[in-house]
């Protein structure tokens, strides 16, 4: 196998700070609509809703695109109850308060000029299998009871890396790691005011919903598919 050029193993550090970029562009956003929360316990005097959450969608770029499915279990814990309103605030920072089955993703881009040789090199990266892996989550679930609608943004970013196959088209067949983000809500955290979607029942918060992005993730992401099934516990 040749040796990798500089501008290979620039491709693949493209690739590698592409996994953060649905962390960074949505924590940014959450500070920016002063949503990020100090709270860090995992329980709470109100509750938690806890659940599972599907995920479904595709990256977009000029030099990289993808796509990815996954399945999440999530613990949000209510930092503030009133008879009118409620939300959850969540912000790890060492105990996961997710876990997350991944079960798609898929990488693959080009380098922005040709070599040396006048080609332009390709790579792709597919998820070697399906893997669970703990997660923290970072963002805010809001409910309004006169309303019966709640909103919300939460941002994930793996505590450990994912085992990925890879192919780049000179060098041939490669085999790495990497954190993978995930994202998921009623609208993008800096669009304001909130998506906000109807509840039935207070203590099952249940939806089918696509989030376009409008704003900060437009042009990074297309519509992503979810589907949330969040139960009170007390």
């Amino acid at each position: 196998m040749q040796s990798m050029t500089a501008r290979e193993l620039a491709g693949r550090d493209h690739y590698y700070r592409g996994t953060c970029r649905a962390w960074t562009l949505t924590v940014a956003a959450m500070a920016c609509a002063g949503i990020t929360g100090a709270a860090q316990a995992q329980s709470s005097k109100h509750g938690a809703y806890t659940g599972t959450v599907t995920v479904s969608g595709t990256e977009v770029g000029r030099y990289t695109n993808g796509s990815f499915r996954a399945n999440i279990k999530i613990t949000l814990p209510l930092t503030s109850a009133s008879t009118s309103s409620a939300m959850a605030e969540i912000s790890d920072v060492d105990k996961p308060s997710a876990m997350a089955s991944i079960l798609q993703w898929n990488q693959a881009g080009k380098d922005s000029s040709p070599d040396s040789g006048g080609k332009i090199n390709t790579w792709t990266c597919s998820l070697a299998a399906p893997t669970d892996v703990p997660m923290n989550a970072q963002g805010t679930l809001n409910l309004n009871y006169r309303a019966k609608t709640h909103s919300m943004f939460i941002a994930l970013v793996s505590m450990k890396e994912v085992p990925f196959n890879c192919n780049h088209s000179r060098s041939g067949p490669y085999k790495k790691t990497k954190l993978v983000s995930l994202f998921f809500g009623t609208s993008e955290p800096d669009v304001l005011p909130w998506k906000e979607l109807p509840f039935a029942d207070t203590a099952r918060l249940k939806a089918t919903y696509k989030l376009l992005p409008v704003s900060a993730m437009k042009g990074q992401y297309g519509p992503l598919d979810q589907e949330w099934d969040l139960l009170l516990k007390r």
